[in-house]
């Protein structure tokens, strides 16, 4: 790999399950390996992930990344300052014939709308990132819906409901669905995904696709993989991404993201 890793000019990775561990942090051993990158060898690095804008802003901190950010996988593209560069929003018509349906269900719903985080239902077992780290201010009700404007919709139950309403609502809409984690079942525009993301990204640095290397461990990584110079499964990886990757590393529990970059560029 060594004739390659001077042509490398940008670097994006999920978050949860790739550079967080277990214990959702960034290791000292990937910061180091980052930090090295990102400002000695000015590596581009980008974070791609669903989870929102103010989620990640604690982990670019971490990094000292002043770059910008994929989020709600794909269908947001955020500058360092919270800014939104890029943005698909799902078709309104569609998004309310999906809540309504999901109504019918015992699932809990979330949906991000117009900077407001709103969740079905506090009490339900299931939780998200989001009301696990108290980080973003969630509204709790879907009566506090104003509008059908949404960047994604977050789907948790049980994947015997979540397998059923992935097929009816890909049936039956004209949009984008994919598995982030077991029991989280998102939605988002017809066009947007990691990969398309990150295409918007490099086109507007000036950067070859070629030139880059993309990381993750579920099946929303797939397009961000497929499209990457490089793509690198986790070991902790779904077999179906490692399938579509070019490498697969350690898992995220033994630093593989750092692991593989260690070796990839001679650290």
């Amino acid at each position: 790999m060594s004739y390659l890793k001077n042509e490398i000019k940008l670097i994006a990775s999920d978050l949860d399950g790739t550079l967080l561990n277990s214990r959702k942090e960034i290791t000292d051993y990937n910061k180091k390996i980052l930090s090295e990158l990102i400002h000695n060898r000015n590596i581009e690095f980008i974070i791609s992930t669903g989870r929102p804008f103010e989620s990640i802003v604690h982990y670019n901190e971490i990094l000292n990344n002043n770059n910008d950010s994929i989020i709600f996988n794909g269908a947001s593209i955020y500058d360092n300052n919270g800014n939104i560069l890029h943005k698909k929003i799902i078709d309104e018509k569609a998004s309310e014939s999906i809540i309504k349906l999901l109504k019918n269900y015992k699932v809990c719903i979330h949906v991000y709308n117009d900077g407001k985080y709103i969740v079905s239902d506090k009490d339900f077992p299931i939780k998200s990132y989001v009301q696990m780290e108290h980080i973003v201010n969630i509204i709790y009700g879907l009566g506090n819906i104003d509008n059908y404007q949404f960047s994604k919709i977050l789907i948790l139950g049980e994947m015997d409901i979540l397998n059923f309403l992935k097929k009816e609502i890909d049936s039956n809409f004209n949009i984008h669905s994919c598995f982030s984690g077991n029991r989280f079942l998102e939605i988002v525009s017809k066009d947007a995904n990691k990969g398309n993301a990150l295409k918007w990204i490099c086109e507007n640095k000036g950067i070859d696709i070629s030139n880059t290397i993309a990381f993750g461990d579920y099946f929303n990584d797939i397009e961000m993989l497929e499209y990457a110079g490089i793509g690198v499964a986790m070991g902790n990886s779904v077999d179906e991404l490692k399938a579509k990757a070019n490498y697969t590393t350690l898992s995220n529990d033994e630093d593989g993201f750092g692991k593989f970059l260690e070796k990839f560029f001679e650290l």
